[in-house]
Formats: C-alpha cells, sequence, structure tokens
C-alpha cells in the first residue's frame, strides 16, 4: 500500500477501546471506519455514537455497517485493516480466523487471559508475517518516549508501578476466568511501562487475594495484589494494585511508573513525565494523544506493508520510522501478558515464578 492508499477499517466488537480507535482515525488522511461485527446492534449504534462525538472537527461522520459475523462484514466491505478489540476471555479462535485473512491486524490489550491461548496466536501471527500491532498505546507518547532517552544508559537502581482504585462496573470483569483481574486487564499498563523502561522480568513473587469484596456477587478477582520482581540484572521491582479503594478516592494515578536510576528520579505516565535530579526538577507533557499516536503509527505500518521502528521502544532512526514504528507487537504484548499472569500464579501458590519456566519470554 502506499501512503495514498485508502483504509478501509474493519472492527471486531464494539467496546470503548474500539470507540477510541475510530475516533482516533478520524484524524487520519484517506482512512474509514467501514464495518464493526457485533453481535448486539444496539451496542455497536452505542459505540458509533460516542466515537462520533469524539471525531476529529470538520471530519466526516463515522458511518460503519454492522455485521454479527467477520466474514460477512469482508465480503460486504472489503476491509483492508482489522481492530480485534475482544474482552480479554474472547481471544482464541477469532483471532486466528482474523489472522487468517492476511491483513494488518491491531490486537487490543490484554492478548489473552491464558498464556497457552497467547502463545498459540503469536505462533500464528508470526507464521502468517502480518503487520501486527497491541494496544499498549502509552509507549507512543512524548512523556513516555522522553523518559526512556533519558534513562538510556544509566544505571538503574529499582522500578515501582502501584494502582489503588475502585471496582470497574463490568460483571465480566470480576470474573477471574473472563478479565484476569486488575493486575493482567488495568494494570498491565504499568507493567508494560516497566518493561520498556527498565528491561525484562525474570522472576516474580507475589501475595494476594480478596480482602473487602467478599459480599460483591459473582466476584473471584483479587482486590488486593502485590509482588517484588526481578529484573535481568538483578533490578528489583515493585507491582501493587487494589480494586477495593473508595469510589474516585484513587491514591495513585493509573499507569504510574517510578524509575529510580543513579542521579535521576523518573516518575512517568501518559500525562506527564518528571525528571528529578538533586537540583532541579523537570516536566514534559503531552503533544498529542497517545491513541491517536498509536494509530497513526499502525495505519503508516500497514501502508508501508512492515512494522518499522523496533518492540524497545526506539522508533528507528529514518524520519519515517520515527513517524510510524509500531513499538509493542502482539509477541511482545505476550511478554507483558506473561508478567501479568506469572504475579497471579504466584499469588495463588505462594511460589516464586521464573518466566523462563513460565512462559518462553
Amino acid at each position: 500500500m502506499s501512503n495514498a492508499t485508502p483504509i478501509r477499517a474493519g472492527f471486531v466488537a464494539a467496546g470503548s477501546r474500539s470507540v477510541s480507535h475510530m475516533a482516533a482515525l478520524t484524524h487520519l488522511e484517506n482512512v474509514t471506519v467501514a464495518g464493526i461485527t457485533e453481535l448486539d446492534p444496539a451496542r455497536a449504534a452505542t459505540a458509533v455514537a460516542r466515537a462520533n462525538d469524539r471525531r476529529a472537527p470538520g471530519s466526516d461522520p463515522i458511518q460503519p455497517q454492522v455485521f454479527d459475523n467477520v466474514q460477512a462484514m469482508m465480503d460486504a466491505t472489503d476491509c483492508n485493516v482489522i481492530y480485534l478489540c475482544l474482552p480479554p476471555y474472547a481471544h482464541g479462535k477469532i483471532d486466528h480466523e482474523v489472522i487468517d485473512l492476511g491483513l494488518p491486524v491491531m490486537f487490543e490489550k490484554p492478548v489473552a487471559v491464558d498464556i497457552s491461548v497467547a502463545n498459540e496466536i503469536a505462533a500464528h501471527v508470526a507464521e502468517a508475517g502480518i503487520v501486527n500491532a497491541a494496544g499498549y498505546q502509552k509507549r507512543y507518547g512524548a512523556p513516555v518516549q522522553a523518559a526512556k532517552a533519558r534513562l538510556e544508559g544509566l544505571p538503574i537502581g529499582m522500578a515501582v508501578a502501584i494502582r489503588l482504585s475502585d471496582l470497574p462496573s463490568q460483571p465480566w470483569w470480576r470474573v477471574q476466568a473472563q478479565s484476569g483481574g486488575m493486575l493482567v486487564e488495568q494494570h498491565t499498563h504499568a507493567v508494560d511501562l516497566m518493561r520498556l523502561l527498565v528491561g525484562e522480568i525474570e522472576t516474580v513473587y507475589a501475595v494476594g487475594g480478596i480482602f473487602f469484596s467478599q459480599d460483591v456477587p459473582n466476584l473471584d478477582v483479587f482486590d488486593m495484589n502485590a509482588a517484588t520482581v526481578r529484573f535481568a540484572g538483578g533490578i528489583p521491582g515493585i507491582i501493587g494494585n487494589s480494586c477495593a479503594a473508595p469510589e474516585g478516592a484513587a491514591v495513585f494515578p493509573p499507569h504510574l511508573v517510578h524509575v529510580v536510576a543513579q542521579g535521576l528520579t523518573v516518575s512517568v505516565n501518559q500525562s506527564k513525565a518528571t525528571f528529578r535530579t538533586q537540583d532541579q526538577v523537570e516536566e514534559v507533557l503531552p503533544t498529542e494523544p497517545d491513541d491517536l499516536l498509536l494509530n497513526r503509527a499502525f495505519i503508516a505500518a500497514a501502508r508501508r506493508g512492515n512494522q518499522g521502528g523496533n518492540q524497545n521502544g526506539n522508533q528507528g532512526s529514518d524520519q519515517s520510522n520515527k513517524q510510524a514504528g509500531i513499538l509493542s507487537d502482539f509477541a511482545d504484548a505476550t511478554r507483558t501478558l506473561a508478567v501479568t499472569l506469572a504475579c497471579q500464579r504466584s499469588a495463588e501458590t505462594g511460589q516464586p515464578i521464573h518466566l523462563a519456566d513460565f512462559v518462553a519470554v
């Protein structure tokens, strides 16, 4: 595909992440949301209305056709990129069907709730050789990229990520087998940033349980979970999360990661990077929304026919890669998933988990 190639995007499922991606695509030239596969037409209509409320000023309204299966969407719309925005538990058979289409695919995170399912999909993606991206949009923003650049080459001593918030409302979110719980489904962004900024995690030891949410119907996810982790090279890390804080009383902003390096402390999420030294405090703020940056990278890669950049967060040396490099693909997202699932397994068993034994990372 050339830069002038029209992009017809097809969406599978109509949740909140589909809304964000559809809205972001209205900021890109010659891109149309052509179809949505969704079993509930009312849910699809609500998602389109919400996306239109957020579309780029002056852009055409989003008016996709709605279908109840992917093949019908493909037959009617001839989409040339697919957004797979499934809830975590739904990944599996449909991923393989979409991969077999041979088109560029955006996979929303987390990419599964079972590591064997994720590994099978990752192998299929690699075999198919398709352009692919994972929905870790936080990597793309100016604060995170500035933090990565400042930490490059510095000795690192520790990384910390803590999220304390209330319980999401979706019924499926409260079921371990469907969402994986807060660490797998929400705090995954912070774990991903820890990997991006510090490196791969080799060992985890976690404790957790249900402490305050025993009376919540149909809930079996931990409402408290805390883990110590060891990165390559022996660097320690701390991951903590709770979904039992009072509503609206979150103590730590979502996805915030602190990194203690030699002579520098970095605190970063999608909203701001703060750099503290003995002499000064500096801040870097977003220049563009990270969802827009992710979608721009994915669409450019689809048109170009290759990933560009690389998966450790460096966007490449030439200008096209700086603009368009994909910073997290399905295989990399599987490594983030592995860390969160290993923490869950450790908390359940009371034993440390070595990632090399848990999954090939």
